[in-house]
């Protein structure tokens, strides 16, 4: 872990990571499309976590609407009992005052889920201003730097071939994963400013029997 902002060279998109949660007001700096907070789970919450991936054997999702402050009773309504449920709550909870503050959002909407396989398993770019991703289980998210990519292989661009065979890489050694427990904040082509910017990025390919547990948040206005 480090503590100090990492960036690029000036003309290229900066990634902004550290190990506290201020390192996320880096959204707010030009030409950030990726702010990272690295930190370890405690235990009590990822105990839960691997709770919740036996508890949902098959891929699921707790989907729910709340403001920062009902979030904590929203979520006690959905998830299943056990003697670690309210650090996790308070770890999720926590998350949303975050981002509530941060984007001075009314409400936040959450996205909870268990998966199998990898639910965006392509390289994109998201159509919004930004969005929240932590993993709590299993591998994280993938993203690649703008320096690394031909852009106008995404999407349309890749011809229906696969990712690692359009041109959009040059070799998988440019791929970058998170862990476990980073929170992560993706800057998206909504974001003022950031048409063309946002960051690429997909889920991480699972095999065998892997499974991952990971949430997400969008602020509401």
């Amino acid at each position: 872990m480090t503590s100090a902002l990492q960036a690029s060279v000036p003309d290229q998109p900066r990634l902004c990571v550290g190990d506290t949660p201020e390192v996320l007001t880096s959204l707010y700096n030009n030409g950030t499309n990726l702010s990272i907070w690295q930190r370890q789970l405690p235990e009590p919450v990822e105990q839960y976590s691997a709770f919740l991936l036996s508890h949902y054997p098959h891929n699921t999702e707790v989907r729910l609407s709340a403001s920062a402050h009902a979030m904590a009773q929203a979520l006690a309504e959905r998830l299943p009992e056990h003697p670690h449920r309210q650090a996790f709550i308070d770890d999720v909870s926590l998350i949303a005052d975050m981002l509530t503050c941060l984007l001075d959002a009314e409400a936040i909407g959450l996205r909870l889920c268990t998966a199998d396989k990898a639910t965006c398993p392509r390289f994109h770019v998201d159509k919004l201003g930004c969005r929240l991703i932590t993993t709590y289980q299993g591998k994280a998210t993938q993203w690649i730097d703008n320096a690394s990519l031909n852009r106008t292989k995404l999407g349309r661009g890749a011809q229906g071939k696969p990712d690692d065979s359009t041109g959009l890489f040059p070799s998988a050694e440019v791929i970058e994963t998170m862990h476990s427990g980073d929170i992560a904040i993706l800057k998206g082509e909504l974001w003022p400013g950031n048409q063309g910017n946002g960051i690429v990025h997909r889920s991480p390919p699972l095999q065998g029997d892997e499974r991952r547990l990971f949430l997400t948040m969008d602020a509401m206005t």
